[in-house]
């Protein structure tokens, strides 16, 4: 499907390239340095996450290690061992206190040589005994299992080692000491404070404990509960974070997960100081091309639009346009053909215009000198007749008569071509009557051979006074009438031409209307022009003309209103000016 573009201007086209290509090259070289940047940052962030783990780990490691080697001093204790030989719950629930005190540790356990839980102290430097768990007997019984246990809702790490009465390889075992460390939020805000982020231990779809806000943690717990799989990007508390889940138990045991969240925050001050960066510089680059190509665009335009002004001026008239002569050589080359061009085209011009000269005064030689030979004719045959002895007086003063006539229609043809020649119009304006001057102008065609056998019928409304030139007034509504007589003489049925004479507020009009057979619709767009007729047998052609500027003269027109067969209407329109005025624009000129 082709695309219609809306027209554009030669240095639009060529700005365009000359500013899109160079800004796009420029913005697609800055987007991949964005995007290179974006996936450096991003590889950096996964490289300190991958070192955050791995520093967790080894603190983890460590804790753990610790915690060994307190059991294992602990289970070495001669006093211990002394106490576990009692094998009596009570005792030893009452001297384990001690134990646990000195071992510093958040949980302290004794167990029987079977794994039965016998005592369990909670609390640190503050140990209390509280009721034994479930879940020491149960990781005793398990050693391959998680470190981790739930005991009185609280998780905790622990390590477990053997006491025994006697040696190691070959003593027997009293019981097991069992040391634990609470997974709280002072190991979280440690472990946060190590690895530079926020951290969260989550187990059994539960927060145990976090470095966050009490509102954040909450958060996260939503976040972790509503998704079945570890999203790379989190938001806590309109705080973006990249998550990374850590499992620090297998599968088959107490599930807990270490949640270490790294703020994306700088990653986004730095990828906004580089959008910064690409944008300032796509602005540079913009505004420096966008110069550039309007230079270059002007310099190769103007002459162009230059050159399209003055073949502009040439197509209206004017052929001394400056010609651009700078710019490229194809501008100049075209100069030189425009200016080759209106040459010819003012030699043809003026060719034309002899030929149409001489055309025109060709056709109006051939149209006059048909009435003047006919004028000439009836003149000179009426004087031979005059010169015979044998006519009474009657015929003489007949044939004087047609002499009159044959001069007076020379004489009319004569100032009907001077008046279509003159160049400004001179009047001489009376206030009288239009529907008198028609009148008149019907009385003087009854004699006119035109009207024999046409029935020609006048009607009017009102005065019709306004300010004319009487004489040419008459002439106008003369040849009107003239012209729908020879159309009605044609007419198969009624011969009949209507002179219609009215008023308005602020016109006079004279319709006159004939049966004949109508305009002919070839001549109907030249019908007012000179030497213009269809089907006449006698006349020039510039009746039309001759009223129409007549009409105009006095601010008035002439138009066809209406043509077709048996009613052809032309109208006559004139201004009408108040009657108060007649003295005051009874000579004007």
């Amino acid at each position: 499907m082709k695309i219609a573009l809306p027209p554009l201007r030669m240095r639009s086209l060529l700005l365009l390239p000359l500013l899109l290509i160079p800004v796009a090259f420029t913005i697609a070289s800055l987007l991949v340095v964005r995007g290179n940047n974006q996936e450096e940052l991003q590889r950096g962030l996964g490289d300190d996450m991958l070192h955050s783990s791995a520093t967790f780990r080894n603190l983890e490691k460590i804790r753990r290690g610790t915690l060994s080697r307190d059991a294992v001093l602990l289970a070495d204790q001669s006093s211990l061992k002394a106490l576990m030989t009692t094998q009596d719950t009570l005792t030893i629930e009452n001297a384990g206190g001690e134990f646990a005190r000195l071992s510093g540790s958040d949980l302290f356990a004794l167990a029987s040589p079977a794994g039965n839980s016998i005592a369990l102290y909670e609390g640190g430097q503050d140990a209390r005994l509280t009721a034994p768990e479930p879940a020491i007997s149960e990781a005793l019984r398990n050693p391959g299992g998680s470190p981790y246990v739930y005991v009185h809702g609280k998780l905790y790490e622990i390590a477990a080692h053997p006491i025994y009465f006697g040696s190691s390889q070959n003593g027997s075992v009293l019981g097991y000491l069992v040391l634990g460390a609470a997974i709280d939020r002072s190991l979280a805000q440690q472990v946060a404070q190590s690895v530079s982020g926020e951290v969260a231990f989550y187990s059994n779809q539960t927060i145990v404990s976090s470095s966050l806000s009490p509102d954040g943690e909450s958060a996260l717990a939503r976040l972790l509960a509503g998704s079945s799989t570890q999203p790379a990007q989190v938001t806590v508390g309109n705080e973006p974070y990249r998550l990374d889940r850590i499992r620090l138990s297998g599968e088959n045991t107490i599930p807990v997960e270490m949640i270490l969240l790294k703020s994306m925050r700088p990653l986004m001050a730095e990828e906004s100081r580089l959008n910064q960066i690409i944008l300032a510089v796509g602005v540079i680059a913009f505004v420096i091309g966008g110069l550039l190509a309007l230079g270059v665009a002007q310099l190769l335009t103007a002459p162009l639009e230059q050159l399209a002004t003055s073949v502009r001026a040439v197509g209206a008239g004017d052929y001394e346009a400056h010609l651009p002569d700078s710019g490229a050589i194809e501008v100049r080359d075209l100069s030189r053909a425009v200016d080759a061009m209106r040459k010819q085209i003012r030699k043809a011009q003026n060719d034309l215009v002899e030929a149409e000269r001489l055309a025109t005064i060709g056709k109006m030689a051939s149209s006059v000198s048909h009435d003047v030979r006919h004028y000439l004719a009836s003149v000179y045959a009426n004087a031979e007749f005059l010169a015979s002895q044998d006519l009474s007086t009657e015929d003489k003063l007949e044939l004087f008569r047609d002499i009159q006539l044959s001069v007076q229609g020379t004489t009319d043809l004569i100032d009907s071509l001077l008046l279509i020649g003159r160049s400004s119009p001179s009047l001489s304006k009376a206030y009288e009557s239009v529907a008198f001057l028609a009148e008149r102008a019907i009385a003087m065609l009854r004699s006119h051979p035109e009207t024999a056998g046409v029935e020609v019928l006048f009607s009017s409304s009102g005065g019709c006074e306004t300010l004319v030139d009487v004489k040419k007034i008459e002439r106008v509504i003369y040849n009107l009438t003239l012209n729908a007589c020879q159309s009605a003489r044609k007419s198969a049925r009624n011969k009949i031409v209507q002179v219609v004479a009215s008023e308005t507020g602020d016109s006079v009009a004279v319709d006159v209307i004939d049966s004949g057979a109508g305009v002919p619709a070839e001549i109907r767009d030249s019908l007012f022009e000179p030497f213009i007729s269809a089907n006449k047998e006698n006349g020039v052609g510039i009746g039309l003309t001759l009223a129409s500027t007549i009409a105009e003269e006095h601010g008035g027109w002439v138009r066809l209103e209406e043509t077709g067969p048996d009613r052809t209407v032309f109208r006559l329109v004139l201004p009408r000016i108040a009657a108060a005025q007649p003295h005051a624009h009874a000579q004007q000129v």
